[in-house]
């Protein structure tokens, strides 16, 4: 064989390797992220073939959550024009009755035929001993005698007070009940619950392995103890907030919601056996929910920074998009309809975060000023008027699946992309692979900026460190 020839194989090897390789990278890619270089290989096959570009849409919008005229203002594409908003408070009640009419009229021929009624009740409760009021809650109008007509209970991802100095331990939050009762009901024995705290170790996990959702340790815990969702009132993660920063200028302030831990209430006779299954963590976990059980998870944010750009404020009338929704209950509302979910089977439905996540962005019409203040007083649970920053990240729900839920879901995809011009599953980024435990100098390294941070009363978190892995009991090198 002629040196040529060797020469040809040696590139024709390389040629594969680099393939391959290619071909890995490529696999790796979220979907967004696919969709992205897809449309970049599709143009950029097009101008070597000396073709027109194919139309293929704004390369701004690719593989964003929204599309349409909120998508295309939201992402520079074109520019909004602000009409004048409404100031009177009952001119805006009247507004948004009417643009719910509308929304409510195109959403009607995509819900279930069979769908039962989805009723949300707001309560209010002290931040420090909020699980305890809102089960007492709970008894006192009688759900807790049945589980059956509930879809599930969180606490409102609002904060109220944003500018009350000290923690949160004293301040108001809210709750929302999320039932299906039409009467009012007897009073009962408040529900068992019982928390999970995600800093401790309930599963076992190794490194490269899928990190779980708080909603997956839940619904496994319940399956070891034999509670089904005839038995559960919800599943709801501990939503928390804590601030950082605050030099003069204000520019480096945060205010993070966290996800502490889980949260899971059932019916009385059911807390001994959820007890006594939590007793054996840490325990293996699969990969996912427990079979036949969907833990759905939708975007809300994204939606958000069209209809609500200032946190603090009411949000705009008439809406410059008023086609999506105005708040993520009207979007909870119209999973539940569309979908055609029953209490009976629903474990957990509630508006919430995944991750740490800063409101001081959205404050402020300014993208360099961030605040607390500026906004008027609005209404609270308790029948108190106050400063409020609206907030929410995502909406997860946590049911039995049935073949007719199935078909639900492919319904609320179409609404979804067709009447909201959104693509509500992009750009989740659940149950990412664990990372590695930190090695000796990254743990010095931690611990430097630990004193750092005590003496000089400024956090060092930049927002790009990712959260530390929930419930799992962290692998050592």
């Amino acid at each position: 064989m002629g040196l040529r020839s060797l020469l040809g194989r040696a590139v024709d090897k390389m040629d594969a390797f680099g393939d391959r390789m290619h071909a890995a990278e490529v696999a790796k890619l979220s979907p967004a992220e696919r969709e992205r270089y897809e449309y970049w290989e599709r143009r950029g096959e097009a101008a070597r073939n000396g073709t027109p570009p194919p139309d293929l849409g704004p390369p701004q919008l690719v593989g964003k959550v929204l599309q349409g005229p909120a998508g295309r203002s939201l992402h520079g594409v074109d520019k909004l024009k602000r009409g004048a908003e409404l100031q009177d408070p009952v001119a805006w009640e009247q507004q948004l009755r009417v643009e719910r009419a509308a929304r409510d009229e195109v959403r009607a021929p995509y819900l279930a035929a069979e769908r039962h009624p989805v009723r949300i009740s707001r309560v209010a409760a002290i931040s420090g001993t909020q699980l305890q009021e809102v089960v007492d809650h709970l008894g006192a109008c009688g759900l807790a005698a049945r589980p059956d007509l509930v879809y599930g209970a969180y606490r409102v991802p609002d904060m109220i007070s944003p500018a009350r100095i000290g923690g949160e331990r004293s301040s108001v939050v809210e709750w929302d009940i999320v039932h299906a009762a039409a009467a009012p009901l007897p009073p009962a024995a408040p529900p068992a619950f019982l928390r999970l705290d995600a800093r401790e170790g309930w599963v076992l996990r190794e490194p490269g392995e899928p990190r779980p959702l708080d909603e997956d340790v839940a619904l496994d815990l319940l399956a070891r103890a034999d509670v089904g969702p005839e038995r559960t009132l919800a599943i709801a993660r501990d939503v928390g907030f804590e601030r950082s920063g605050g030099g003069e200028d204000g520019g480096s302030s945060r205010i993070d919601a966290t996800v502490r831990g889980v949260q899971l209430i059932v019916a009385p006779d059911a807390g001994a056996a959820v007890g006594a299954a939590a007793a054996g963590a840490p325990w293996r976990l699969p990969a996912g929910p427990p079979e036949g059980l969907i833990v759905d998870v939708l975007q809300w944010d994204a939606l958000a920074r069209a209809v609500h750009p200032l946190r603090q404020h009411r949000p705009p009338l008439p809406s410059p998009f008023p086609y999506l929704p105005l708040d993520p209950q009207e979007l909870l509302r119209a999973y539940l309809g569309i979908v055609g979910l029953s209490p009976a089977d629903t474990y957990a439905a509630q508006v919430t975060y995944d991750r740490r996540f800063d409101l001081m962005p959205r404050t402020s019409r300014s993208a360099h000023v961030r605040r607390t203040g500026g906004g008027p007083d609005l209404p609270c649970a308790d029948g108190k008027p106050r400063k409020r920053m609206a907030g929410g990240h995502h909406i997860v729900v946590a049911y039995r699946d049935r073949p007719a839920y199935a078909e639900g879901r492919a319904r609320f995809d179409a609404y979804a992309e067709r009447e909201l011009c959104a693509f509500l599953r992009r750009g989740l980024g659940l149950r990412a692979p664990l990372p590695e435990p930190p090695g000796r100098l990254e743990r010095t390294a931690d611990r430097v900026a630990d004193v750092v941070e005590f003496f000089s009363m400024e956090a060092w978190y930049d927002g790009g460190e990712e959260d530390a892995p929930r419930y799992c009991r962290p692998p050592r090198r």
